[in-house]
């Protein structure tokens, strides 16, 4: 099962003692410091995500060859049970896919403050944004969410270190209105590319199916 390969995707070692010192010092380190480490663990999930991606591509590959294959022997039973398994792969494959993308966006959003981090106080940090992935993710990668968990965390930090908390409240339980649109831009990106990186499923298959 799909699920069972993510699990066995997602494992990893446990952090080594100087990684997890490390982001303890990082809290008396300057902002600009703080915010590159965050990129840095950003990227570090976001490759994970893509290595996560190409093997989910993969899987589907090879799915849909044996629905195309049953679909040759007239087996329209056996045909749609693999066009099925291929709809819920590609379920899975979008919300990866689109978190990698959001991801992707965080980092260019945390680059520009790193470059201005004088002025960080004034720009917005898409905490929320990480929030959201974290929550997408939590059930298919509980190992990338906890990290973006982590990073959410440090971001909420460095947010009250530049003062914006100040004036406004961190409401991790929704999403702003920019965080929104990045979404729905991320979204758009993945409808779009997901058209290019799988084939359509068979059509007498898919007439079987309730897609939702």
């Amino acid at each position: 099962m799909l699920q069972d390969l993510l699990r066995e995707w997602d494992s990893e070692e446990k952090k080594p003692f100087f990684t997890r010192l490390k982001g303890k010092l990082l809290k008396s380190r300057p902002l600009r410091e703080r915010i590159v480490y965050c990129i840095y663990r950003l990227k570090v999930q976001r490759d994970k995500l893509e290595i996560v991606v190409l093997k989910v591509k993969r899987r589907d590959s090879e799915i849909f060859g044996r629905c195309v294959d049953a679909q040759t022997r007239k087996d329209d039973a056996r045909a749609s049970i693999y066009a099925s398994e291929c709809h819920e792969i590609r379920k899975i494959f979008k919300i990866i896919f689109h978190c990698k993308l959001t991801i992707d966006q965080v980092i260019l959003r945390l680059e520009t403050i790193e470059i201005f981090a004088n002025i960080a106080g004034s720009m917005v940090i898409p905490v929320n944004l990480v929030r959201e992935m974290k929550n997408k993710l939590s059930g298919l990668l509980p190992s990338v969410s906890s990290h973006l968990g982590e990073i959410a965390s440090e971001l909420e930090e460095i947010v009250l270190t530049a003062g914006e908390a100040e004036t406004k409240t961190i409401d991790v339980s929704s999403l702003t209105e920019e965080a929104k649109a990045i979404l729905e831009e991320a979204q758009v990106l993945v409808e779009e590319k997901i058209k290019d990186i799988l084939p359509d499923l068979p059509e007498e298959s898919t007439l079987e199916l309730e897609l939702s």
